[in-house]
């Protein structure tokens, strides 16, 4: 069953909930089969084998691990960490990209790096906090999701310098911040959208004269104008720009995307959402369902469908198949501060990504699902309380062979997973990456595929972006992507 609205605020707001330890008879989070809510099981007494490995030992848990865990043909290039000023390093959240840019959203504000064959290199920082600072890019514009007025409390040369769309200053206000990156190496903010209740995602969605973006916001306290705002079951602010002058950006107002009538999910607003402009259709994580959309006039997305799937517990992220008939979504259990989905079963509900077909898009169906089929080793019980390794941010590979489905996704804890769920019954692992720098275990919030690699960003970790290369993915087998990328905006050039 879904949380409770006042539960899931505690979750969302980053409160650990207390839970009581579950048996001994199981390697995952939960209930007498996979488990919904309860801590890390019995690690500290089995070893756990690494499921796929093709050979790899099994891990004990006790003993953690110093090597980075890996299937053949998955290397990692480059990890660097995104630095905010000497000493202090960044808390990474989404990526965007552009040409040879990469731009890293962050807490502590916007990095840039510029991407090489095999490298990453920062060269630049704007230090503007930005909870929780995701990115798109649109020409020489990025727009930052702030998701709290306390981000914006400094006001520099650089930072908050700017009236808003509504008011002289953007101290201490939420929504978009735009940032001018005409000149990659000194970024300065160029203006900010005040948006009800915030920014906490964002989804471009492209036009020749005029695009859109599709704000995702909902209240992370109990507290505040947010509650009495936002309306509780599927409310987003709708963005317009003039696709060459991104600057002019303005907030045409909230829309319902769930009817009142439709559904009852038990949600506090909209999480994530994916876009396929070529077949006028979106897909809304709303935190207790999820919604599809038509998006022929992108400024009044038309409600089609909304389904409630007691097995997730959090609807988190949303994608569709490069050809329309399939939805993906992604559950992240617990919040992202609460522990769960590590399991040795990929069979397992907790924190999967759930395939849906939406060849009629008014009425969903349920195909399959998939969980991560490894727990990462651990140190100490207080490691594994505060695991994590829920499907997060995700893209859907736009491969060359029309029938087949493959998604690249990040698992906190539990690292990088390459699925294909071409037979959404029956997913398989096509390969995997478990960072173990120094035996610290990865916290991969955002993980992309563009242009032949994989592209990364961590959270807590301190690991920073990533580069790796998985065999059998590069571009002889998937289309090639446009020179710009917003990987919750599926577009191809």
């Amino acid at each position: 069953m879904n949380p409770s609205r006042t539960s899931l605020l505690a979750v969302l707001a980053g409160s650990l909930i207390a839970v009581a330890p579950a048996s001994a008879d199981h390697d995952t989070y939960g209930t007498a089969e996979y488990g919904y809510g309860a801590g890390l099981l019995s690690v500290f007494d089995t070893p756990l084998a690494i499921p796929g490995s093709q050979g790899t030992a099994p891990l004990d848990a006790r003993a953690g691990a110093e090597e980075d865990l890996t299937s053949p043909g998955f290397r990692k290039l480059d990890q660097d960490p995104v630095v905010v000023r000497k000493g202090k390093i960044a808390e990474g959240s989404d990526l965007a990209f552009r040409g040879r840019l990469m731009i890293s959203g962050s807490y502590d504000g916007t990095g840039i790096f510029k991407r090489g064959r095999r490298s990453l290199e920062q060269i630049s920082f704007l230090r503007c906090p930005a909870a929780q600072g995701d990115v798109t890019v649109s020409g020489d514009y990025v727009f930052v999701s702030i998701d709290s007025p306390s981000s914006n409390k400094r006001e520099s040369a650089t930072c908050n310098s700017t009236p808003t769309d509504v008011s002289n200053s953007s101290l201490n206000k939420e929504g978009l911040r735009i940032v001018d990156i005409s000149n990659p190496r000194k970024p300065t903010q160029a203006g900010f959208i005040e948006t009800e209740c915030g920014s906490h995602t964002q989804t471009l969605v492209p036009g020749t004269k005029r695009s859109y973006i599709y704000v995702q916001s909902y209240p992370l306290t109990d507290a505040g104008t947010c509650t009495e705002l936002i309306h509780p079951e599927g409310e987003i602010s709708i963005i317009s720009f003039p696709t060459d002058d991104p600057s002019k950006a303005r907030n045409e107002g909230v829309t319902d995307i769930i009817p009142d009538l439709a559904v009852t999910p038990d949600t506090v607003g909209c999480h994530d959402a994916g876009v396929l402009p070529s077949k006028d259709l979106a897909a809304f994580a709303c935190l207790g369902a999820f919604v599809i959309a038509d998006i022929s006039d992108p400024a009044a997305p038309e409600f089609l469908s909304a389904v409630q799937n007691p097995a997730i517990e959090l609807d988190h992220s949303a994608q569709l198949t490069w050809d329309g008939k399939m939805a993906v979504i992604g559950d992240e259990h617990a919040g992202a501060a609460g522990g769960g989905g590590c399991s040795s079963s990929s069979a397992s509900p907790v924190g999967a990504m759930w395939f849906y077909d939406i060849s009629d898009p008014e009425s969903p169906t349920l195909e399959g699902s998939y969980s991560l089929p490894r727990v990462p080793p651990v140190d100490s019980p207080e490691e594994a309380e505060r695991f994590r390794c829920t499907t997060h941010n995700y893209s859907i590979l736009p491969m060359k062979q029309s029938d087949r489905y493959v998604a690249v996704s990040p698992y906190y804890s539990g690292g990088l997973s390459i699925v294909d769920f071409s037979d959404p019954a029956a997913p398989e692992e096509k390969g995997f990456y478990l960072q173990q720098t120094e035996g610290v275990n990865p916290d991969i919030w955002s993980g992309y595929w563009f242009r032949g690699k994989i592209f990364t960003n961590e959270n807590s970790s301190g690991y920073g972006v990533g580069l790796f290369k998985a065999k059998g993915f590069g571009q002889r087998k998937v289309k090639r992507l446009g020179k710009t990328f917003n990987p919750q905006t599926q577009v191809l050039p």
